[in-house]
């Protein structure tokens, strides 16, 4: 799935002429597809982002089929191939957005990015923008889950996530060789864009598991709990009343030295 992505840098996503294919490679290609569609709907925080998840993995499959019925049949379904890097683009947007709100970072930014692209590739009816932004928001989703992974504490998943992203970049190279269209070196691409997909899924598991550890829903997992005021802040109220954020807590005012409760 992804292999298509980020190795697209060092050729053109409309001049690549479609390598030879083998049905079992062709099948085999579903499993990065299932690990990077599962990673990113346990990324995402809101219903908003799951269905970016569903839309990315939309993507993913739907190029997936055009290679088992080429390898197969040898039945060349374009539209099924175009289909890759617009729904990564729109799937990705989504999630993005999800994850932003989630971290209470800005989204204006975003938006407006994504509908400069979308006008773009409209007015010039062309894949290559989608292309480009789709190959840009996937590195920036890894990005915002090293984060997401690194506020709730899981060291390793923050660490994971940059893996992923340069297990993949290091597939430039390998598709820029004079041999990348023979089935073998094909064979050691697939195999390298498993293994990144799956450090990635791994990456956004172990990042789920330590959001769902807290006992907390994912879409508020990273909301600042409110705690109460310090002696210092209280004005050295002793703190015997537990302080409840959704009543406003405990009010109190100083009367003749003391404090009463009102």
């Amino acid at each position: 799935m992804f292999m298509d992505v980020l190795p697209g840098l060092a050729l053109s996503a409309a001049e690549e002429a479609p390598p030879a294919l083998s049905v079992a490679l062709a099948v085999e290609d579903f499993a990065p597809t299932l690990l990077a569609f599962v990673g990113f709907w346990l990324l995402a925080p809101s219903a908003l982002g799951r269905i970016g998840a569903v839309l990315m993995g939309a993507g993913g499959a739907a190029k997936s089929t055009w290679k088992l019925l080429h390898a197969a049949w040898s039945i060349d379904v374009n539209w099924l191939d175009d289909l890759l890097f617009p729904l990564l683009a729109a799937g990705g947007l989504l999630l993005a957005l999800s994850l932003h709100k989630s971290l209470r970072w800005w989204r204006w930014p975003l938006l407006l990015i994504g509908a400069g692209v979308a006008t773009l590739a409209v007015t010039s009816r062309s894949v290559q923008p989608a292309f480009i932004f789709a190959t840009a928001i996937v590195i920036w989703i890894s990005v915002l889950g090293t984060v997401r992974a690194w506020r709730h504490g899981n060291a390793l998943a923050a660490g994971l996530f940059p893996v992923s992203v340069l297990a993949v970049i290091a597939l430039v190279p390998l598709r820029g060789h004079a041999a990348s269209d023979a089935l073998a070196f094909q064979w050691v691409q697939q195999g390298m864009n498993t293994m990144a997909q799956g450090i990635f899924f791994i990456a956004a598991l172990l990042t789920y598991r330590a959001v769902k550890g807290k006992g907390k829903d994912f879409t508020d997992a990273d909301t600042v709990d409110r705690q109460w005021p310090t002696p210092e802040q209280s004005g050295g109220y002793d703190g015997s009343r537990r302080y409840d954020p959704q009543r406003g807590g405990d009010r109190y005012e100083s009367q003749g030295g003391r404090r009463r409760r009102s």
